[in-house]
């Protein structure tokens, strides 16, 4: 029986926990669709920051 009340308590505020921090409309088509763009944005620049360093890098090891 105890174990049921707690199953019950941690179900409970889970949910509560769940329906507070988490929105349903983070989670439609358009919204995924633009944190995708976002995020290959940033791996884009994050690559040609990374092509930019290693030139540099090469130039001051030919110095």
């Amino acid at each position: 029986m105890a174990f049921k009340i707690v199953f019950l308590i941690i179900l409970i505020f889970t949910y509560s926990w769940c329906y507070n921090n988490i929105n349903i409309e983070d989670f439609t088509k358009e919204n995924i669709t633009e944190q995708i763009k976002k995020e290959k944005t940033i791996n884009t620049v994050q690559k040609t920051r990374e092509k930019r360093n290693q030139e540099v890098q090469r130039v001051m090891d030919n110095i």
